[in-house]
């Protein structure tokens, strides 16, 4: 008798699961068992992932090109996953990565638009689609940094967007009303492939795909902000929730 991967025959969605933080939470999810939907633009960007997963876990990786930048490019994602799967059972837009560069009052319009407008209008639109089309068992789990609580001097466009990731998980939490389970990570530095170095202490970003599957598999998780700086984080945190 063979074992039963623990999400095997549910669907998760990884927005943003082509960037270096993305592909732990990918790999992650395919691991234990999951098919994965990662929406890019970039048909190239989907090759490099499912080059990087290895061949085993890429047969349970629907990568698809596609945008998610709208209300309407988002909506139609979402719909197009349930035609195709049937069902969605786990969000985990990993959207966005690090800038700095510039104070607040030298940041250019471009650089707003891109950096503050163009990331946020991405996850509002997501969770505007995807939310509401929920498993009723399923989760939605935001991915932001530690810049979202501690002002970050020239980067306050990343300090000011993941701030704004959290309230919206808040908002998100009081008008569901426990209807379905929405969560945060909010991350320290992580090691990835375009870091591959860094504090022994620093997560890596597999470890976030653990942390991420892990808050997918429990059911009790509802409405939470987990932090995690640290590897010792994120070992506290797996086993208060029995991963």
């Amino acid at each position: 008798m063979r074992n039963t991967l623990p999400l095997e025959g549910q669907v998760a969605v990884v927005p943003g699961g082509t960037g270096n933080v993305g592909e732990g939470i990918v790999r992650a999810f395919l691991t234990a068992g999951a098919t994965v939907v990662v929406p890019s633009r970039s048909q190239k960007r989907l090759e490099t992932l499912t080059e990087l997963v290895g061949p085993d876990l890429a047969k349970r990786l629907s990568g698809t090109t596609a945008a998610y930048g709208t209300f309407s490019e988002a909506t139609e994602l979402a719909e197009s996953v349930i035609a195709e799967h049937g069902r969605v059972d786990h969000v985990v837009p990993a959207i966005g990565g690090w800038w700095m560069g510039k104070a607040l009052w030298q940041t250019s319009e471009g650089e707003w638009e891109k950096y503050f407008v163009e990331t946020t209008t991405s996850h509002v639109a997501v969770a505007r689609a995807f939310v509401p089309r929920l498993h009723e068992a399923g989760s939605f789990t935001l991915v932001t940094g530690f810049s979202a609580r501690e002002p970050y001097p020239r980067a306050g466009i990343v300090s000011m967007h993941g701030a704004a990731l959290l309230m919206m998980r808040q908002v998100l939490s009081v008008e569901l009303g426990g209807q379905r389970r929405v969560n945060d990570l909010v991350l320290g530095p992580i090691i990835n492939r375009s870091r591959p170095a860094g504090s022994p202490s620093w997560l890596t970003a597999d470890q976030v795909g653990e942390a991420a599957v892990a808050v997918a598999l429990n059911p009790s998780v509802r409405d939470e902000s987990i932090s995690l700086n640290t590897i010792d984080d994120l070992n506290r945190e797996l086993d208060r929730l029995g991963a």
